[in-house]
Protein backbone atom coordinates (compact mmCIF):
# COMPACT_ATOMS: atom_id res chain seq x y z
CA UNK A 1 0.00 0.00 0.00
CA UNK A 2 1.49 3.40 -1.23
CA UNK A 3 0.67 6.30 1.01
CA UNK A 4 0.94 9.84 -0.62
CA UNK A 5 -0.17 13.76 0.75
CA UNK A 6 -1.95 14.50 -1.95
CA UNK A 7 -2.64 18.29 -3.06
CA UNK A 8 -6.74 18.44 -3.63
CA UNK A 9 -6.59 22.05 -4.33
CA UNK A 10 -3.62 24.46 -5.40
CA UNK A 11 -1.32 25.83 -4.65
CA UNK A 12 -2.67 28.49 -6.06
CA UNK A 13 -1.41 32.73 -5.42
CA UNK A 14 -3.67 35.25 -4.93
CA UNK A 15 -3.29 39.18 -4.31
CA UNK A 16 -5.60 42.14 -4.22
CA UNK A 17 -5.34 45.43 -3.09
CA UNK A 18 -6.87 46.84 0.38
CA UNK A 19 -10.24 48.01 -0.45
CA UNK A 20 -10.29 46.06 -3.57
CA UNK A 21 -9.82 42.39 -2.85
CA UNK A 22 -9.05 39.40 -4.93
CA UNK A 23 -11.52 36.47 -5.39
CA UNK A 24 -11.70 33.03 -6.24
CA UNK A 25 -14.02 30.13 -6.89
CA UNK A 26 -13.58 26.73 -7.53
CA UNK A 27 -14.36 23.09 -7.25
CA UNK A 28 -12.40 20.13 -6.27
CA UNK A 29 -12.25 16.48 -6.01
CA UNK A 30 -11.38 14.67 -2.80
CA UNK A 31 -12.16 11.64 -0.16
CA UNK A 32 -14.50 12.70 3.05
CA UNK A 33 -12.77 13.19 5.56
CA UNK A 34 -10.24 15.48 7.04
CA UNK A 35 -7.44 17.68 5.34
CA UNK A 36 -5.44 20.32 5.79
CA UNK A 37 -5.92 23.78 4.56
CA UNK A 38 -2.18 25.59 4.36
CA UNK A 39 -1.59 29.46 3.96
CA UNK A 40 1.10 31.21 3.34
CA UNK A 41 1.11 35.01 3.49
CA UNK A 42 3.22 38.26 2.48
CA UNK A 43 1.39 41.29 3.38
CA UNK A 44 -2.16 39.81 4.19
CA UNK A 45 -4.52 42.76 5.26
CA UNK A 46 -7.32 40.05 5.55
CA UNK A 47 -8.71 36.98 4.12
CA UNK A 48 -11.50 35.25 3.63
CA UNK A 49 -12.21 31.54 2.82
CA UNK A 50 -15.65 29.26 2.75
CA UNK A 51 -14.72 25.34 1.89
CA UNK A 52 -18.46 23.96 1.11
CA UNK A 53 -20.29 27.20 1.99
CA UNK A 54 -18.67 27.08 5.66
CA UNK A 55 -16.31 30.08 6.81
CA UNK A 56 -13.02 28.43 7.59
CA UNK A 57 -10.45 31.05 8.03
CA UNK A 58 -11.52 34.58 9.32
CA UNK A 59 -8.98 37.79 8.72
CA UNK A 60 -7.58 37.62 12.05
CA UNK A 61 -6.34 33.71 11.24
CA UNK A 62 -4.78 34.63 7.98
CA UNK A 63 -2.15 37.01 9.90
CA UNK A 64 0.69 34.68 11.15
CA UNK A 65 4.05 35.55 9.68
CA UNK A 66 4.62 33.10 7.44
CA UNK A 67 2.55 29.86 7.81
CA UNK A 68 -1.21 29.00 8.85
CA UNK A 69 -2.27 24.95 8.79
CA UNK A 70 -5.85 24.62 9.66
CA UNK A 71 -7.72 21.55 9.62
CA UNK A 72 -10.42 20.78 7.26
CA UNK A 73 -13.33 18.33 6.40
CA UNK A 74 -13.80 17.42 2.58
CA UNK A 75 -16.41 16.05 0.67
CA UNK A 76 -16.23 14.10 -2.43
CA UNK A 77 -17.35 17.08 -4.41
CA UNK A 78 -15.87 20.38 -2.50
CA UNK A 79 -16.12 23.97 -3.57
CA UNK A 80 -13.87 26.40 -2.31
CA UNK A 81 -14.43 30.62 -1.96
CA UNK A 82 -11.54 33.17 -1.42
CA UNK A 83 -11.44 36.69 -0.36
CA UNK A 84 -7.99 38.11 0.01
CA UNK A 85 -6.38 41.45 -0.13
CA UNK A 86 -2.80 41.23 0.12
CA UNK A 87 -0.69 38.41 -0.73
CA UNK A 88 -2.00 35.18 -0.28
CA UNK A 89 -0.58 31.44 -1.32
CA UNK A 90 -3.92 28.45 -0.78
CA UNK A 91 -2.99 24.75 -0.45
CA UNK A 92 -5.33 21.85 0.63
CA UNK A 93 -4.11 18.67 1.15
CA UNK A 94 -5.35 15.27 2.31
CA UNK A 95 -3.43 12.00 3.05
CA UNK A 96 -4.43 8.98 0.71
CA UNK A 97 -3.53 5.34 0.17
CA UNK A 98 -3.91 2.97 -2.22
CA UNK A 99 -2.38 0.19 -4.36
CA UNK A 100 -2.78 0.55 -7.60
CA UNK A 101 -0.88 -2.76 -9.13
CA UNK A 102 1.52 -0.87 -11.32
CA UNK A 103 4.02 -3.58 -12.67
CA UNK A 104 6.54 -1.49 -15.47
CA UNK A 105 6.32 1.28 -17.53
CA UNK A 106 5.18 -0.12 -21.02
CA UNK A 107 6.15 2.72 -23.37
CA UNK A 108 5.64 6.89 -23.73
CA UNK A 109 3.66 7.72 -26.77
CA UNK A 110 4.97 9.91 -29.19
CA UNK A 111 3.14 11.38 -32.36
CA UNK A 112 3.89 11.97 -35.81
CA UNK A 113 3.56 13.80 -38.97
CA UNK A 114 4.81 10.76 -41.13
CA UNK A 115 5.33 7.23 -39.53
CA UNK A 116 7.64 5.88 -42.43
CA UNK A 117 10.09 8.57 -42.05
CA UNK A 118 9.83 7.91 -37.97
CA UNK A 119 10.22 4.77 -38.86
CA UNK A 120 13.61 5.19 -40.19
CA UNK A 121 15.01 7.73 -37.56
CA UNK A 122 14.47 5.24 -34.66
CA UNK A 123 16.37 2.65 -36.74
CA UNK A 124 18.93 5.58 -37.66
CA UNK A 125 19.35 5.66 -33.46
CA UNK A 126 19.47 1.71 -33.45
CA UNK A 127 16.16 0.81 -32.53
CA UNK A 128 16.92 -2.83 -33.99
CA UNK A 129 13.18 -4.27 -32.22
CA UNK A 130 10.05 -3.14 -33.85
CA UNK A 131 6.14 -4.04 -34.14
CA UNK A 132 4.49 -2.73 -37.30
CA UNK A 133 1.51 -2.51 -37.86
CA UNK A 134 0.96 -2.65 -34.09
CA UNK A 135 -2.93 -2.22 -33.83
CA UNK A 136 -6.12 -1.67 -35.88
CA UNK A 137 -5.98 0.99 -37.94
CA UNK A 138 -9.47 2.48 -36.60
CA UNK A 139 -10.88 1.16 -32.94
CA UNK A 140 -13.92 2.99 -31.63
CA UNK A 141 -13.30 1.82 -28.09
CA UNK A 142 -9.98 3.04 -28.29
CA UNK A 143 -10.06 6.41 -29.90
CA UNK A 144 -12.83 7.41 -27.11
CA UNK A 145 -10.38 6.03 -23.96
CA UNK A 146 -8.36 8.67 -25.98
CA UNK A 147 -10.54 11.51 -25.88
CA UNK A 148 -12.52 10.86 -29.08
CA UNK A 149 -15.93 11.33 -29.35
CA UNK A 150 -16.53 8.42 -32.08
CA UNK A 151 -13.43 6.97 -33.71
CA UNK A 152 -9.81 7.99 -35.50
CA UNK A 153 -7.67 6.17 -38.47
CA UNK A 154 -4.26 5.53 -37.11
CA UNK A 155 -1.17 3.74 -38.08
CA UNK A 156 0.76 2.54 -35.03
CA UNK A 157 4.58 1.42 -34.46
CA UNK A 158 6.23 0.41 -31.19
CA UNK A 159 10.21 0.95 -31.08
CA UNK A 160 12.44 -1.36 -28.80
CA UNK A 161 15.98 -1.23 -28.16
CA UNK A 162 15.91 -4.68 -28.02
CA UNK A 163 15.20 -7.80 -30.92
CA UNK A 164 12.43 -9.70 -29.99
CA UNK A 165 11.01 -6.14 -29.23
CA UNK A 166 10.34 -5.44 -25.46
CA UNK A 167 9.41 -2.78 -23.17
CA UNK A 168 9.58 0.02 -22.71
CA UNK A 169 8.58 0.95 -26.16
CA UNK A 170 8.39 4.16 -27.96
CA UNK A 171 4.83 3.93 -29.07
CA UNK A 172 4.72 5.77 -32.54
CA UNK A 173 1.53 6.90 -33.97
CA UNK A 174 0.22 8.79 -36.97
CA UNK A 175 -3.38 10.22 -36.56
CA UNK A 176 -4.56 10.45 -40.07
CA UNK A 177 -7.41 12.25 -42.03
CA UNK A 178 -9.86 14.01 -39.65
CA UNK A 179 -8.15 12.48 -36.99
CA UNK A 180 -5.05 14.33 -36.87
CA UNK A 181 -3.89 17.29 -35.28
CA UNK A 182 -1.47 20.06 -37.15
CA UNK A 183 -0.38 21.60 -33.60
CA UNK A 184 3.43 20.77 -32.87
CA UNK A 185 5.43 19.71 -30.00
CA UNK A 186 6.39 22.24 -27.37
CA UNK A 187 9.03 24.03 -29.25
CA UNK A 188 11.21 24.79 -25.62
CA UNK A 189 12.49 22.24 -23.24
CA UNK A 190 10.80 24.26 -20.14
CA UNK A 191 6.74 23.63 -21.33
CA UNK A 192 4.53 22.57 -18.57
CA UNK A 193 4.13 18.51 -19.61
CA UNK A 194 5.82 15.69 -21.20
CA UNK A 195 8.62 17.08 -22.75
CA UNK A 196 11.26 14.61 -23.84
CA UNK A 197 12.67 11.40 -22.99
CA UNK A 198 16.61 10.25 -21.87
CA UNK A 199 18.59 7.17 -23.37
CA UNK A 200 22.13 6.29 -22.20
CA UNK A 201 25.15 5.58 -23.96
CA UNK A 202 28.72 4.63 -23.23
CA UNK A 203 29.59 6.45 -26.41
CA UNK A 204 28.06 10.61 -26.21
CA UNK A 205 30.67 12.06 -28.54
CA UNK A 206 30.57 9.25 -31.08
CA UNK A 207 27.00 8.84 -31.20
CA UNK A 208 26.68 12.25 -31.31
CA UNK A 209 29.42 12.60 -34.93
CA UNK A 210 27.52 9.64 -35.96
CA UNK A 211 23.80 10.72 -35.67
CA UNK A 212 24.56 14.46 -37.06
CA UNK A 213 26.49 12.76 -39.94
CA UNK A 214 23.23 10.69 -40.47
CA UNK A 215 21.33 14.85 -40.66
CA UNK A 216 19.84 14.33 -36.67
CA UNK A 217 19.32 18.02 -35.53
CA UNK A 218 21.29 18.85 -32.03
CA UNK A 219 20.28 21.52 -29.81
CA UNK A 220 24.26 21.76 -29.03
CA UNK A 221 27.21 19.68 -29.31
CA UNK A 222 27.45 17.58 -25.84
CA UNK A 223 27.73 19.69 -22.57
CA UNK A 224 28.49 19.14 -18.93
CA UNK A 225 25.87 19.96 -16.15
CA UNK A 226 26.75 21.04 -13.05
CA UNK A 227 25.74 17.72 -11.19
CA UNK A 228 28.83 16.55 -13.70
CA UNK A 229 26.16 14.95 -15.61
CA UNK A 230 27.79 14.64 -19.80
CA UNK A 231 24.81 14.89 -22.43
CA UNK A 232 23.00 16.50 -25.75
CA UNK A 233 19.47 17.05 -27.07
CA UNK A 234 18.65 16.39 -30.08
CA UNK A 235 15.02 16.52 -32.15
CA UNK A 236 12.87 14.14 -34.39
CA UNK A 237 11.89 14.99 -38.11
CA UNK A 238 8.62 17.29 -36.21
CA UNK A 239 10.67 18.60 -33.83
CA UNK A 240 10.17 16.31 -30.63
CA UNK A 241 12.98 16.37 -28.33
CA UNK A 242 15.37 13.36 -27.12
CA UNK A 243 17.78 13.72 -24.67
CA UNK A 244 21.38 11.22 -24.53
CA UNK A 245 23.47 11.01 -22.03
CA UNK A 246 26.81 9.23 -20.77
CA UNK A 247 26.93 6.13 -19.16
CA UNK A 248 29.45 3.64 -18.01
CA UNK A 249 26.99 0.39 -19.39
CA UNK A 250 27.12 -1.13 -22.59
CA UNK A 251 29.34 -1.83 -25.13
CA UNK A 252 31.14 1.29 -27.49
CA UNK A 253 30.75 -0.01 -31.46
CA UNK A 254 31.59 2.38 -34.44
CA UNK A 255 30.70 4.33 -35.76
CA UNK A 256 27.54 3.99 -33.58
CA UNK A 257 24.73 4.44 -32.37
CA UNK A 258 25.37 2.88 -29.12
CA UNK A 259 22.15 3.63 -26.70
CA UNK A 260 21.37 1.27 -23.75
CA UNK A 261 18.16 1.81 -22.35
CA UNK A 262 15.84 4.42 -21.47
CA UNK A 263 16.91 6.11 -18.36
CA UNK A 264 13.95 8.26 -17.90
CA UNK A 265 10.92 10.11 -18.95
CA UNK A 266 10.99 13.58 -18.58
CA UNK A 267 7.69 15.61 -17.26
CA UNK A 268 7.95 19.64 -16.37
CA UNK A 269 5.19 20.23 -13.49
CA UNK A 270 3.82 23.62 -12.34
CA UNK A 271 4.38 22.16 -8.64
CA UNK A 272 6.62 19.78 -7.40
CA UNK A 273 5.23 18.66 -4.34
CA UNK A 274 2.02 18.03 -6.13
CA UNK A 275 3.34 15.97 -8.63
CA UNK A 276 5.37 14.08 -6.08
CA UNK A 277 2.89 13.07 -3.91
CA UNK A 278 1.06 11.78 -6.73
CA UNK A 279 3.26 9.69 -8.62
CA UNK A 280 3.94 8.72 -5.22
CA UNK A 281 0.34 7.04 -4.46
CA UNK A 282 0.97 5.43 -8.15
CA UNK A 283 4.07 3.90 -6.70
CA UNK A 284 6.86 5.85 -7.40
CA UNK A 285 8.51 5.52 -3.80
CA UNK A 286 12.43 5.89 -4.52
CA UNK A 287 13.29 9.29 -5.52
CA UNK A 288 16.75 11.61 -6.03
CA UNK A 289 16.94 14.96 -5.71
CA UNK A 290 17.97 16.63 -9.22
CA UNK A 291 17.73 20.38 -9.02
CA UNK A 292 20.17 22.55 -11.09
CA UNK A 293 21.49 25.78 -12.16
CA UNK A 294 23.74 27.31 -14.93
CA UNK A 295 24.11 28.82 -17.58
CA UNK A 296 27.00 29.12 -20.44
CA UNK A 297 27.32 25.87 -21.98
CA UNK A 298 24.78 24.50 -19.83
CA UNK A 299 22.03 26.59 -20.51
CA UNK A 300 22.53 26.91 -24.22
CA UNK A 301 22.59 22.74 -24.54
CA UNK A 302 18.64 23.32 -23.48
CA UNK A 303 18.08 26.09 -25.92
CA UNK A 304 18.57 28.92 -24.05
CA UNK A 305 20.77 32.21 -24.45
CA UNK A 306 20.59 32.92 -20.69
CA UNK A 307 21.02 31.22 -17.30
CA UNK A 308 18.59 28.16 -16.34
CA UNK A 309 17.67 26.69 -13.19
CA UNK A 310 14.94 24.36 -11.96
CA UNK A 311 13.81 22.00 -8.95
CA UNK A 312 13.52 18.39 -9.91
CA UNK A 313 13.61 15.00 -8.45
CA UNK A 314 13.70 11.77 -10.07
CA UNK A 315 10.99 8.86 -8.94
CA UNK A 316 11.38 5.31 -9.39
CA UNK A 317 9.22 2.69 -9.05
CA UNK A 318 10.09 0.21 -6.14
CA UNK A 319 11.13 -3.82 -6.13
CA UNK A 320 9.51 -6.25 -8.23
CA UNK A 321 9.19 -3.68 -11.29
CA UNK A 322 11.44 -2.65 -13.83
CA UNK A 323 12.69 -0.29 -12.09
CA UNK A 324 10.42 2.61 -14.79
CA UNK A 325 11.76 6.16 -14.04
CA UNK A 326 10.23 9.84 -14.15
CA UNK A 327 12.04 12.74 -14.14
CA UNK A 328 10.00 15.36 -12.23
CA UNK A 329 11.11 19.34 -13.43
CA UNK A 330 9.85 22.33 -12.07
CA UNK A 331 11.35 25.30 -13.81
CA UNK A 332 11.92 28.14 -11.92
CA UNK A 333 14.02 30.66 -14.59
CA UNK A 334 12.93 30.84 -17.40
CA UNK A 335 8.81 29.49 -16.26
CA UNK A 336 6.96 28.80 -19.01
CA UNK A 337 2.79 28.55 -17.31
CA UNK A 338 1.48 27.16 -20.24
CA UNK A 339 -0.36 24.19 -19.45
CA UNK A 340 0.53 21.19 -21.16
CA UNK A 341 -1.75 19.68 -24.24
CA UNK A 342 -5.80 19.47 -23.97
CA UNK A 343 -7.59 15.93 -25.19
CA UNK A 344 -7.61 14.04 -27.34
CA UNK A 345 -4.12 12.60 -27.51
CA UNK A 346 -3.51 13.42 -31.23
CA UNK A 347 -1.03 16.06 -31.23
CA UNK A 348 2.62 16.02 -32.62
CA UNK A 349 5.30 15.14 -30.27
CA UNK A 350 5.25 13.12 -26.63
CA UNK A 351 1.80 13.59 -24.47
CA UNK A 352 1.40 9.98 -22.58
CA UNK A 353 2.91 7.58 -20.97
CA UNK A 354 1.54 3.61 -20.29
CA UNK A 355 1.72 1.78 -17.29
CA UNK A 356 1.34 -1.80 -17.06
CA UNK A 357 -1.43 -3.33 -14.21
CA UNK A 358 -2.71 -6.15 -12.95
CA UNK A 359 -5.69 -5.92 -13.09
CA UNK A 360 -7.31 -2.95 -14.55
CA UNK A 361 -10.63 -2.94 -13.06
CA UNK A 362 -9.09 -2.37 -9.51
CA UNK A 363 -6.91 0.12 -10.74
CA UNK A 364 -9.64 2.15 -12.19
CA UNK A 365 -12.31 1.36 -9.40
CA UNK A 366 -9.23 2.95 -6.76
CA UNK A 367 -8.16 5.63 -8.95
CA UNK A 368 -11.93 7.19 -9.10
CA UNK A 369 -12.37 6.54 -5.21
CA UNK A 370 -9.36 8.82 -5.06
CA UNK A 371 -11.32 11.53 -6.94
CA UNK A 372 -8.54 11.53 -9.78
CA UNK A 373 -10.53 12.77 -13.91
CA UNK A 374 -10.60 9.93 -16.55
CA UNK A 375 -10.06 11.52 -19.55
CA UNK A 376 -12.19 8.65 -21.31
CA UNK A 377 -13.84 5.02 -20.81
CA UNK A 378 -12.04 1.98 -21.19
CA UNK A 379 -10.71 0.81 -24.60
CA UNK A 380 -10.11 -2.28 -25.81
CA UNK A 381 -11.42 -6.13 -24.99
CA UNK A 382 -10.87 -7.79 -21.52
CA UNK A 383 -7.67 -9.63 -22.07
CA UNK A 384 -5.76 -6.10 -22.68
CA UNK A 385 -7.85 -2.79 -22.30
CA UNK A 386 -6.43 0.88 -21.77
CA UNK A 387 -7.75 3.78 -19.58
CA UNK A 388 -6.28 7.48 -19.15
CA UNK A 389 -6.35 9.74 -15.80
CA UNK A 390 -4.96 13.14 -15.43
CA UNK A 391 -2.06 13.87 -13.57
CA UNK A 392 -1.98 17.14 -11.69
CA UNK A 393 -1.13 19.19 -14.27
CA UNK A 394 -3.15 17.26 -17.24
CA UNK A 395 -0.30 14.79 -18.24
CA UNK A 396 -2.15 11.88 -19.56
CA UNK A 397 -1.19 8.66 -17.51
CA UNK A 398 -2.41 5.08 -19.43
CA UNK A 399 -3.17 2.35 -17.33
CA UNK A 400 -3.22 -1.31 -19.56
CA UNK A 401 -3.91 -4.34 -18.31
CA UNK A 402 -6.66 -7.32 -17.91
CA UNK A 403 -10.29 -6.61 -16.93
CA UNK A 404 -11.70 -8.51 -14.01
CA UNK A 405 -15.32 -6.75 -14.02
Amino acid sequence: MNEANLTRFGPIVLEGEQGTPSTYKSTFRALEGAAKLILREDGIGSAQININGVSVVEPREANADSEVVITVDLERENSVEISVSGRLSVRITQSAEADLGLLRQGYFGLNTSDLERQRAFYETLGFIGEIYPAGPETSTTFAQALGFPDNYLIHVSLHSLENPPTPPFVDTVQFRGESYREEPPYARLNHIGMAYSTYSTPSLDGDYAYLKSQGVEFLSSPATAPNGERFVFLKDQDGAFLKLIETDEGEVSSPGPNLVRLVNTNMNVADLERSREFYRLLGFTESESNSQTGSGEFAAAHGFDGPIEFEGVDVSLGEGTDGATIQLRQWQNPYDAAPSYAPPVNHLGIDRINFYVEDLTATVKAMNELGFEQLGPLGGGREVSIVFFFDPDGIKVQFAGPRTD
